[in-house]
């Protein structure tokens, strides 16, 4: 393993002492079993040293007794407990991709569990900013429909990304029922739902009635029967066409579904006319 630049540690102590106050800092050293140097201040008469510093300066210390990153991983683990940013995730991917940014180029990361994993080491600055983006800041980046969301939420969360796709795929044919009043799923339903001898859905104002409308038709219908064949209905015992530990791949299905959802937007029941 590459050894991590002392810099990178004090880089991060500096993090980690933003997440906690003076009296948790010395608890953590003390669970930690890391050496509180500010017992040695206090016997020569001085003050606390400052939050960042007195973790950098027991980790250091740890790490070159140990001969290794171990404590300073322990470190960070400590701090990043998921469960203490349960009602603020915001704060939670802020924290993870301010330590990731640094940790990436080791070839380590923090996952969305909490834990140091091991991960291909970043090769430039570009390529550590690009790959320490969690999807959730890449959905900030796009201007995704809002049930992708609703209906991901807590899936993305936690990162899993086939769960997530799988998740929107099931809310974007809830959206095709509820407006159809049918009950069946999957190829049925939307085949069911556009067909141009007996259309139940329409794209408001178009009425089927030159080749661009009924295009414009097709496609929707098309864009829905593909998002239910990848994504909707994978079977079991065969391959996926598309890689569930890939983010690439899931901001691929999360954006087709968005466009899905926004062309429903725009979209009626004739039969309720």
């Amino acid at each position: 393993m590459k050894k991590i630049n002392n810099i990178v540690i004090e880089e991060i102590a500096r993090i980690l002492a933003e997440e906690l106050t003076g009296s948790k800092i010395t608890k953590m050293f003390a669970e930690l079993n890391l050496y509180n140097f500010d017992q040695d201040i206090h016997k020569k008469g001085f003050t606390n040293s400052t939050k960042w510093r007195r973790i950098n300066e027991s980790v250091l210390d740890a790490c070159r007794k140990s001969k290794s990153a171990t404590p300073f991983f322990k470190t960070i683990e400590y701090v990043t407990q998921p469960e203490k940013y349960m009602t603020n995730p915001t704060a939670w991917r802020e924290l993870l991709t301010s330590l990731n940014i640094h940790l990436i180029y080791y070839g380590f990361k923090v996952s969305d569990s909490g834990k140091i994993v091991k991960t291909k080491a970043a090769t430039s600055f570009s390529d550590a900013q690009k790959r320490s983006k969690s999807l959730n800041d890449k959905f900030n980046e796009l201007s995704l429909h809002p049930s992708i969301l609703k209906y991901a939420n807590s899936e993305l969360l936690h990162e899993n990304y086939f769960h997530a796709i799988l998740e929107a795929s099931k809310g974007l044919l809830d959206r095709i029922r509820k407006l159809s009043g049918l009950e069946t799923d999957g190829n049925t339903l939307v085949n069911q739902c556009f067909n141009k001898k007996k259309p139940i859905i329409l794209i408001q104002g178009n009425y089927l009635k030159n080749l661009n409308e009924q295009g414009s038709y097709d496609g929707l219908k098309s864009l829905l029967n593909s998002i239910v064949f990848l994504y909707r209905n994978p079977r079991a015992h065969e391959p996926k066409l598309y890689d569930e530990t890939s983010m690439d791949d899931a901001i691929t299905a999360f954006v087709m579904i968005s466009l899905a959802n926004k062309k429903l937007d725009n979209c009626i029941n004739v039969r309720l006319l």
